[in-house]
C-alpha cells in the first residue's frame, strides 16, 4: 500500500517528462536568443565607444602637436636673432629681449620664455623681483645642448610659479656656431586641463598627457575635476603597457584605471614629431548605459515569459497530481509521527490524570521497563520521593491552567530503583491529559558535574586551588559568631623542596607534592580545607575552633607528618619540612584577604628564624615567633619547642626560601635576614584548580583528631 502511494501513476511521470523537456527547450531557446542579441548590441556600443575615444585621441594629438609647433617655431626664431646678432654691438641686449617681447605676444599659452648663457644662468626674460635663476641642473638643459631640435621636459613643478608642467628648450648658438645656451618656455599642466575640460567625454570619462616615459603631465577627469592626482608620476595599467608594446604611436584597450579604479575603454596617440602620448577614456557607465537598460528590459521580457511558460506547466501538472499529492501527504504524515514517536532517544508517555496510558520505547529503555510494564501505572513509581512527585504535578498543573507548556530537569527514579537525571517537558492535550517528553541527560550532568571539579581542584594533587580556599574562607567568615567559634587561616611553604627539585627532578617534586597533600587531609577533620595555592606553598582553614590554642597541637603533628621521608618513584627518598604562618579570626580581623596576607608574612617570619617551625601572626602588624596574647595558652611555646629537626634538604639549600621570595613577591627576605617583617606582603596571586575537604560535623575538636594521622606512608 506504501509503495502504491509512493509511486506516481506511469501518465503523471510521463507528463512529467514531457513538461520538463519541453520547458528546458523553450527556455534554452529564449535565454539563447536574449544573450546573442545583447551580445550583438555591447559589441556595436563597445565599438561605438572604441571608435569615439580614438577619434577624440587623434583630434586632441594633431591640436596639441600644432601648439608644440607653434611654440617650437617661436623657440627657432628667438634662436635665429641671437646667431645673426653681435653681441658685442650695443643694441645686442635690446634686440633679444624684443624678439623674446615678440614671440612672447604670439604665445599667450605660455608664462614665460627665457634665454640663459652657456653656463645655465638666465640672462634674458628673468624680472628683476625674481632675482637669480641657474638651470644648469635641469635635465632639460643639458637635453637641448646637445640636441638641433626642440626638447621637452618630464614633468616639472616650478621653481618660481609653483604649479606643474613641462618646459620645451632649444639650443642657443653664436656665429661661430657655438653653444652659448638655451632659450625655453613653459606649458603648465593647468593649461592642458583647462583644454581638456571644454570636451565632452561622460560623467566619467578622462584625458590624459603623458610623456613617451608614461610620465604624467596632465589630467582631465570628470569625476575628479581639480584632483592633481598621479601628477609627475607613472602609475599605468598592464594593459596600456602591453598595447604600447605592440604599436607604441597607436591603440585602444579596455580595464580599470589604476589611478581612480574606474572601468574605461581608453584610446591612445602619440603626438606626431614630439615625445608625447594623449589618451582619452570613455567610462562604461556611460558607453554602456544604454546598453544596461536594454538588458534589463530584455532580460525581464524573458523572465516574463519563462514565468509564464512554467506557471502554465506548473498549473497543468498540479491539476493531474492534487488528489495524489494528498494521499501521499497523509502517507508521509503518518510514517513521520510514527517514527517520530517510537524513536529511541526522547521518551514519549501519554498521561490521563497522572497514570500512563501510552508510551514508546524510548521511555521503556531510559527506565529499564520492557513491554507494557508502564501503561496503566500511576507516575509516582517513577520519581525518587512524595516531594518532588507532588511538586512537579503542581507546577505543571499551573503551567497547563495557563495554556503553557511544563518544563524541568530532576532526578527520577529506573526500575531498579538507580537515579537517573531527566529532562522532562509537557503540553497539555486536553482538560484532563497531557503529553510528556522525557530525555535521559546523566551523562550531561555528569560531564558538568566533572568540568566544575576540575575548575576548583589542583590537577596535580586533587586538592582545592586558590580561589576554592578562598571561597571557603570568605564563606566560614560570614558565619563566624560563637556557634561556629574561631577560625585559624594557615600559610604552608615546604622546606628544602627546591633542593628535591634540583636533585632528583621535578617528577619527584610532583610525587613530594602529592604525598604531603595525602599526610595534610589524613590529619585535618571534615569541616576544615587544605588547599594547594601555588607551586610548593599550602593554606589550610581550621574551622569551629574553641579557643585558639587547639590549632597548636594538629600543627606540630602534622609539620612531623609532613617532615617524614618520602619514598620517591625511581627509589630514592627525599625529605621536606614546613614553615607555617597562622592568623586567627577574629583577632586578626574578619578579611580573607587581610588574613593571607598575615598568615603570609608570619610564615615568613618562620622562614626567617630557621624554618620548620610555626608562627603566629601578632594583632593587625607584623608577625612574632612569641605570642604574647593571654588568650592562647601554650602558644609562646610554638616556635621554640622541641619539633623535628629541619630537613637535610632544607639546611643545606638557603636559596630555597628566596625562591620563594621571589615568587610570592618578598624580594626583600632571604634566611640570612635578622628581624622581624614589616608590613605583610600581598599573598602571591598563583592560577591553579580548587576543591574542597568537606564541612560535615562543624562541632568536632581538633584535640579529638589526633588519631586522624596514621603512620606516615611512603608512596612510590
Amino acid at each position: 500500500m506504501d509503495r502504491l502511494l509512493t509511486t506516481p501513476p506511469r501518465s503523471l511521470r510521463k507528463l512529467a517528462i514531457w513538461l520538463v523537456v519541453t520547458n528546458i527547450i523553450v527556455i534554452g531557446v529564449i535565454v539563447v536568443a536574449t544573450t546573442l542579441a545583447l551580445r550583438a548590441s555591447r559589441t556595436a556600443d563597445h565599438t561605438r565607444a572604441r571608435e569615439t575615444t580614438e577619434n577624440l585621441a587623434s583630434t586632441l594629438a594633431i591640436d596639441i602637436g600644432a601648439e608644440l609647433k607653434q611654440v617650437d617655431n617661436a623657440l627657432a626664431t628667438i634662436a635665429l636673432h641671437y646667431r645673426r646678432a653681435n653681441p658685442q654691438d650695443p643694441a645686442f641686449r635690446h634686440e633679444i629681449e624684443r624678439a623674446i617681447a615678440d614671440q612672447r605676444s604670439l604665445l599667450p599659452q605660455v608664462d614665460v620664455i627665457r634665454v640663459t648663457d652657456a653656463q645655465g644662468h638666465v640672462v634674458y626674460g628673468l624680472a628683476a623681483e625674481e632675482g637669480h635663476l641657474q638651470v644648469a641642473d635641469r635635465d632639460y638643459f643639458q637635453h637641448a645642448r646637445n640636441s638641433a631640435g626642440m626638447v621637452i621636459s618630464e614633468p616639472l613643478y616650478g621653481r618660481l610659479f609653483r604649479k606643474w608642467g613641462v618646459i620645451l628648450a632649444r639650443r642657443l648658438e653664436n656665429e661661430r656656431g657655438e653653444f652659448a645656451g638655451v632659450v625655453y618656455t613653459d606649458l603648465s599642466s593647468q593649461h592642458f586641463v583647462s583644454n581638456f575640460s571644454r570636451l565632452a567625454i561622460g560623467t566619467e570619462g578622462a584625458i590624459s598627457l603623458r610623456t613617451r616615459t608614461l610620465h604624467l603631465i596632465a589630467r582631465h577627469s570628470v569625476a575628479e575635476p581639480d584632483s592633481n592626482r598621479g601628477i609627475g608620476e607613472v602609475i599605468v595599467s598592464e594593459d596600456l603597457l602591453a598595447s604600447m608594446a605592440k604599436d607604441p604611436s597607436r591603440g585602444a584597450y579596455f580595464t580599470r584605471t589604476r589611478i581612480d579604479n574606474i572601468e574605461r575603454i581608453t584610446a591612445y596617440r602619440a603626438v606626431r614629431d614630439y615625445p608625447l602620448i594623449v589618451l582619452a577614456g570613455a567610462a562604461t557607465s556611460d558607453f554602456l548605459s544604454a546598453w544596461r537598460g536594454e538588458a534589463q528590459q530584455q532580460a525581464l521580457l524573458a523572465g516574463i515569459v519563462i514565468c509564464t511558460v512554467l506557471a502554465c506547466s506548473v498549473v497543468v501538472y498540479r491539476q493531474q497530481r492534487r488528489e495524489q499529492r494528498a494521499r501521499e501527504q497523509i502517507a508521509r504524515l503518518a510514517r513521520e509521527q510514527s517514527l517520530m514517536l517510537d524513536n529511541d532517544l526522547v521518551g514519549m508517555a501519554r498521561v490521563r490524570h497522572r497514570v500512563a496510558i501510552w508510551k514508546n520505547r524510548a521511555l521503556d529503555s531510559i527506565f529499564g521497563f520492557s513491554g507494557g510494564e508502564i501503561v496503566g501505572q500511576p507516575s509516582r513509581f517513577i520519581y525518587l520521593d512524595d516531594e518532588s512527585h507532588e511538586s512537579t504535578g503542581r507546577l505543571a498543573a499551573e503551567a497547563f491552567s495557563r495554556g503553557q507548556r511544563f518544563r524541568t530537569q530532576l532526578r527520577m527514579r529506573r526500575k531498579d530503583g538507580s537515579p537517573v537525571w531527566i529532562d522532562m517537558s509537557g503540553a497539555p492535550v486536553s482538560a484532563d491529559e497531557s503529553l510528556w517528553m522525557m530525555i535521559d541527560i546523566s551523562a550531561l550532568k555528569e560531564s558538568e558535574a566533572m568540568a566544575h571539579h576540575l575548575a576548583v581542584h589542583d590537577a596535580l594533587t586533587g586538592l582545592p586551588n586558590r580561589v576554592r580556599f578562598t571561597e571557603r574562607l570568605a564563606g566560614a567568615l560570614t558565619q563566624l559568631d560563637e556557634r561556629h567559634g574561631l577560625l585559624a587561616v594557615c600559610y604552608i611553604d615546604l622546606d628544602g623542596f627546591k633542593a628535591v627539585n634540583d636533585r632528583f627532578g621535578h617528577d619527584a617534586g610532583d610525587a613530594v607534592l602529592r604525598e604531603v597533600a595525602q599526610r595534610l587531609l589524613a590529619g585535618i577533620r571534615s569541616q576544615d580545607v587544605v588547599a594547594r595555592l601555588g607551586g610548593d606553598e599550602l593554606g589550610l582553614l581550621l574551622a569551629s575552633l574553641r579557643h585558639e590554642r587547639e590549632a597548636v597541637p594538629t600543627l606540630q603533628r602534622l609539620l612531623a607528618a609532613i617532615h617524614h621521608p618520602v619514598v620517591l618513584p625511581g627509589g630514592g627518598q627525599a625529605q621536606v619540612g614546613a614553615s607555617i604562618g597562622i592568623a586567627f579570626a577574629p583577632r586578626h580581623g574578619r578579611q580573607a584577604d587581610g588574613l593571607l596576607r598575615m598568615a603570609d608574612a608570619a610564615m615568613y617570619l618562620a622562614k626567617r628564624q630557621g624554618k620548620h617551625q610555626i608562627v603566629v601572626a601578632n594583632g593587625l602588624g607584623a608577625p612574632t615567633a612569641t605570642s604574647t596574647e593571654p588568650d592562647i595558652p601554650g602558644m609562646n611555646d610554638i616556635s621554640e619547642a622541641p619539633s623535628p629537626p629541619a630537613p637535610p634538604a632544607a639546611q643545606a639549600d638557603h636559596a630555597d626560601h628566596a625562591d620563594h621570595a621571589s615568587r610570592s613577591g618578598h624580594p626583600g627576605h632571604s634566611d640570612h635576614e635578622p628581624g622581624v617583617a614589616g608590613t605583610p606582603a600581598p599573598v602571591p596571586d598563583h592560577a591553579f584548580e580548587e576543591s574542597v575537604a568537606g564541612e560535615e560535623d562543624p562541632g568536632a575538636s581538633l584535640d579529638e583528631d589526633a588519631s586522624k594521622i596514621p603512620p606516615p606512608r611512603n608512596r612510590t
